[in-house]
C-alpha cells in the first residue's frame, strides 16, 4: 500500500479513516478479526501514529472496531442499529413528524406479512401465537407497552433477514422510545383483540386481509 500523499494530508484522519476500511474489505476481514497494529498502519500510510489512532478512535466510536487494552483492534459483527439512533434522533430535532414512523412501521411490517406467507413460516406464526397469548398477562401500563413492542418485534422477526430486523427493530424502538404511550386496561384489550385478528388473518394465509387489519392497528396508535 502506497503512503499517503502531501497533496492528501488535507483531511488526513479521513483519509487514514477510509484507508483501513479499504484494507479491512481487500483482506476480506470478518466480525472477530483482528486489524494490524496501529505501528503497521503508521508504516503502512506514511503518516503519524497519533494519526492512525484517532482514526481507530473514531472507527471505535462507530462501532466498526472494538478496542481491547493490550490486544489490539478487531472487527465488530455489523449492527446499523447506533447508526440508525443517531439519524432518527438528528431527524427528530430537524422537524421529523412521529406519523413518519408510523408510515415506516407499516411499509416494513405489511413486508414481514408478506414473508411469513408466502414462505409459510408456520414457525414464526406458532411464535407470533404465543406472543399473543402471553400478553393476556399484563396486568400494568408498562407490560401493556412491552407486550405490544414484543408482538411487532416478533412479527418482523419473522423475514428470518438480519439486516431487515435490524433496521426495522431500530424503527419500532425508537417510536416507542419518543412516543410514551399509556393504555387503559379497556384500549389494551383492544390492541390484543386487533393482535389476534392480525394472527387469525395469518393463519388462513390472507396477507391482504392481515396487512389492512394491520394498517388500520398501527394507525390507531395514539399520537
Amino acid at each position: 500500500m502506497e503512503p499517503i500523499q502531501a497533496d492528501e494530508r488535507k483531511p488526513l484522519k479521513k483519509t487514514v479513516i477510509q484507508e483501513i476500511k479499504q484494507y479491512m474489505i481487500d483482506h476480506q476481514l470478518k466480525a472477530g478479526d483482528k486489524l494490524p497494529t496501529e505501528r503497521k498502519f503508521t508504516e503502512m500510510f506514511g503518516v503519524s501514529r497519533s494519526v492512525v489512532r484517532e482514526a481507530l478512535s473514531y472507527l471505535e466510536n462507530t462501532e466498526v472496531i472494538r478496542i481491547r487494552q493490550g490486544q489490539g483492534a478487531f472487527l465488530n459483527e455489523s449492527n446499523i442499529e447506533n447508526l440508525l439512533d443517531n439519524f432518527f434522533f438528528l431527524w427528530q430535532m430537524n422537524g421529523g413528524k412521529i406519523q413518519d414512523i408510523l408510515g415506516l412501521r407499516i411499509l416494513f411490517e405489511s413486508s414481514a406479512i408478506d414473508e411469513i406467507v408466502k414462505n409459510h413460516k408456520s414457525e414464526k406464526l406458532t411464535l407470533l401465537k404465543q406472543v399473543v397469548e402471553e400478553s393476556e398477562k399484563a396486568v400494568t401500563p408498562d407490560e401493556y407497552r412491552d407486550a405490544d413492542i414484543l408482538f411487532h418485534k416478533q412479527l418482523l422477526q419473522a423475514t428470518d433477514h438480519d439486516l431487515f430486523i435490524q433496521m426495522t427493530n431500530m424503527i419500532t424502538s425508537y417510536f416507542f422510545q419518543v412516543q410514551h404511550i399509556k393504555l387503559t386496561p379497556e384500549e389494551y384489550k383492544v390492541l390484543i383483540n386487533e393482535h389476534q385478528t392480525i394472527v387469525e388473518a395469518l393463519e388462513h394465509g390472507d396477507a391482504e386481509k392481515a396487512k389492512l387489519l394491520l394498517t388500520k392497528h398501527i394507525k390507531n396508535t395514539k399520537v
